[in-house]
């Protein structure tokens, strides 16, 4: 959940309305000019922590990748021990016990890792293009992933639409930035 974007919606809808812009099941705002960009030791981290999310979620799939359900249960549970370190608490996987899985469940843990750095790093790398400049509108909305054929004309064919990323942390959001008029009284905090 992007909080940042939700806290801007209504200091900003003039903004879209002055731009002629509109979007489907808008979730939140943010002027790219007031951003900063996230470092790579962060994006890094990011990628790390959602890659564990998404071994830990196999392991209440029975290993499905792409499951469509999960199971929680001492079963999943067990296998979530099993498999995963977690620090404090059995929320927050921090590191895979490597030597404890093999074969399939191994292949499935690191294609979960590799997919979840290349979704991590598109998202950010593509936000930190756009941080601090003047004219480019950051749009949270939820009509990402399959979502977006049934989206994606009335969106990409406007004259404001620069490009779209899918959200690495549930992929029914998306990020659509857009092109605006340049924002005048407003400063960047740097």
């Amino acid at each position: 959940m992007d909080l940042g974007a939700y806290e801007n919606i209504e200091l900003i809808e003039k903004i879209m309305s002055d731009n002629g812009i509109s979007v489907p099941r808008l979730r939140g705002l943010r002027l790219m000019l007031l951003e900063k960009p996230l470092s790579m030791d962060e994006i890094e981290l990011e990628a790390s922590m959602t890659g564990l999310l998404d071994c830990e979620s196999a392991c209440e799939s029975d290993f499905v990748y792409k499951p469509f359900s999960y199971e929680v249960s001492e079963r999943t549970r067990r296998l979530r021990r099993k498999y995963l370190v977690y620090a404090t608490d059995i929320y927050n996987p921090v590191a895979i016990r490597w030597n404890a899985i093999h074969g399939k469940k191994r292949k499935l843990f690191k294609y979960n890792m590799k997919m979840a750095r290349r979704k991590v790093f598109r998202n950010f790398l593509t936000f930190n293009k756009y941080c601090g400049q003047n004219d480019v509108l950051y749009i949270h909305a939820r009509i990402g992933g399959g979502n977006w054929p049934h989206y994606r004309k009335e969106v990409e064919n406007q004259p404001w639409f620069i490009e779209k990323v899918d959200d690495p942390f549930d992929s029914t959001y998306c990020d659509i930035y857009a092109r605006i008029k340049p924002v005048e009284g407003i400063e960047n905090q740097e």
